[in-house]
């Protein structure tokens, strides 16, 4: 596998076209289909299906593309902390962040910050929970927007909520509530969980848990998911209903429905979450622009 390979994957995940992640890449269409061939041919399972000419991921895609993220993730930030610890690099704040939060509230706030003033650098690195916890720890990430926080790394990072978004239930469009405008939650009592993946989204099982325990009743967690889409996708297909925050409602979620939950009234937390001391100058004042971002939704 080489990883101009993962670049290709992950460009053509993203426009879900071969047309235009060619012309994004500047690379001819043939070889990039090539490319995209061969890491299926070496990972032995499609990445994409083709479908009357449009592209979709596969279930083995959806789950490759957290994965090839993180793997050039990896690589960009190894580099940067060479360049800048043994180069004349300039400092870069490192922003890891969920792809939900990358349209209105990491674009928007960097787009003020750049109006403001061009004396700074951004690097933005797209990152499960568990990967910008692993890489804040390890110093290759300065700032992550995260949900669900444990105890521990409460007592162990600063952080910031920039944001309270309802929780909403998540049910297939058949299911017998899916007309209702609102529900309460002990109505999904008997009802199988589909629930993120606590390895991927620390602390996501518990949030889970005590919402539902503070309604009477233990939620039988039949399913985990990596990610949104795929969470979203598991309840399409009937596997259970989900908790999720009314802010993911705009991503693409057919054979879903969202329904407001009467009873009870549980916020998510976007949480901006950093190191203890972390200079003032213009961390701070990205701080403030990704939280009025954020106050705008």
């Amino acid at each position: 596998m080489e990883f101009h390979q993962l670049r290709y994957f992950v460009a053509t995940a993203e426009e879900l076209s071969v047309t235009a992640a060619a012309k994004r890449l500047y690379i001819s269409q043939p070889a990039l289909s090539r490319q995209i061939q061969a890491l299926e041919d070496e990972l032995g399972v499609p990445l994409f299906d083709r479908i009357r000419k449009r592209m979709h991921l596969t279930e083995a895609g959806r789950f490759f593309l957290v994965r090839a993220r993180q793997i050039i993730c990896d690589a960009e930030t190894s580099v940067q902390l060479v360049q800048e610890q043994f180069g004349d690099a300039k400092r870069k704040i490192r922003l890891g962040f969920l792809s939900i939060f990358l349209d209105d509230i990491v674009a928007p706030g960097l787009k003020s910050l750049r109006k403001k003033s061009d004396r700074f650098d951004v690097s933005l690195h797209e990152l499960s929970p568990k990967a910008q916890l692993d890489r804040l720890r390890d110093d290759q990430l300065d700032l992550a927007l995260l949900g669900n926080l444990s105890d521990e790394d409460r007592t162990r990072y600063e952080m910031k909520c920039i944001m309270r978004s309802p929780m909403a239930a998540v049910l297939p469009d058949d299911h017998r509530l899916a007309n209702r405008k609102q529900i309460v939650l002990s109505e999904l009592g008997k009802e199988p969980f589909v629930s993120l993946s606590d390895t991927i989204f620390p602390g996501r099982r518990q949030f889970l848990r005590s919402i539902c325990q503070s309604q009477g009743f233990d939620p039988e967690i039949a399913e985990e998911s990596d990610s949104l889409s795929l969470l979203l996708a598991a309840v399409s297909a009937g596997s259970g209903v989900a908790l999720l925050p009314a802010h993911s409602q705009k991503m693409p979620h057919a054979g879903t429905i969202y329904v407001h939950l009467k009873t009870p009234v549980i916020y998510a937390e976007v949480l901006a979450v950093y190191k203890p001391n972390q200079p003032a100058g213009v961390f701070g004042t990205l701080l403030e622009e990704l939280e009025k971002s954020a106050a705008a939704i």
